[in-house]
């Protein structure tokens, strides 16, 4: 009957309860403030409770203490990308990656200039054309024309979650999966820099053992 305060996770949205990513199976017994699961647009979510008591296998009651929509995006295969598209590629900085419940989900760190209107746009691309073994996926991103310069430099950290499912993508139980993307350039002590960027290649291997694990951390 121990109470987890500060339960934090991502997980979907199943009718009136929420299913994390580990696979357990959340009710709403408290809430600190009116909601409605089902006007989340994406169904996704990023959830912190308090767990109350377990009422069944892998099934518990919370105390719901925040919750935010989590951006979930399909895969684009690169047969399908068009040449314009392609030629967009602002800098965003990956913060974390992991692999959990089906989904590639990413904490991305963009720029962003103060009390911007601007959407961007991030799109994870499957290079369904190589001859390599492997997986490759590209992140890319359009910030439409919101990008820092020596002239401007009045800009803040955007933050976000977003999630793209790539179980379906991945047949085999293991496999090696390389992300590219382009980035600020990291500076000493972990900042980055507006005005310059760098190319980012990483390798990482799939592993189909669970709910959850990281993969990919810089």
């Amino acid at each position: 009957d121990t109470l987890r305060y500060n339960n934090l996770t991502m997980g979907n949205i199943v009718g009136e309860t929420i299913v994390s990513d580990q696979g357990n199976t959340f009710d709403i017994a408290e809430t600190l403030f009116e909601v409605d699961l089902q006007k989340f647009e994406y169904g996704r979510v990023l959830l912190m409770c308090d767990v109350l008591k377990k009422t069944s296998e892998n099934r518990y009651d919370i105390r719901l203490t925040g919750i935010e929509s989590v951006l979930t995006k399909n895969v684009q295969p690169l047969s399908e990308i068009t040449e314009d598209e392609l030629m967009v590629e602002d800098a965003i900085n990956i913060r974390d990656i992991w692999y959990g419940g089906g989904y590639l989900n990413l904490f991305v760190e963009f720029a962003q200039k103060e009390d911007s209107k601007t959407k961007h746009r991030i799109t994870l691309v499957h290079d369904d054309q190589s001859q390599e073994e492997g997986y490759a996926f590209t992140l890319r991103h359009n910030a439409y024309g919101e990008i820092p310069s020596e002239e401007d430099r009045e800009y803040r950290s955007a933050f976000g979650y977003v999630s793209f499912p790539i179980a379906g993508l991945i047949k085999e139980d293991s496999a090696d999966i390389t992300m590219k993307w382009k980035s600020h350039k990291r500076l000493p002590g972990g900042n980055y820099s507006l005005l310059e960027t760098e190319d980012i290649t990483q390798v990482c291997k799939w592993e189909r053992i669970g709910y959850e694990h990281s993969i990919c951390k810089r």
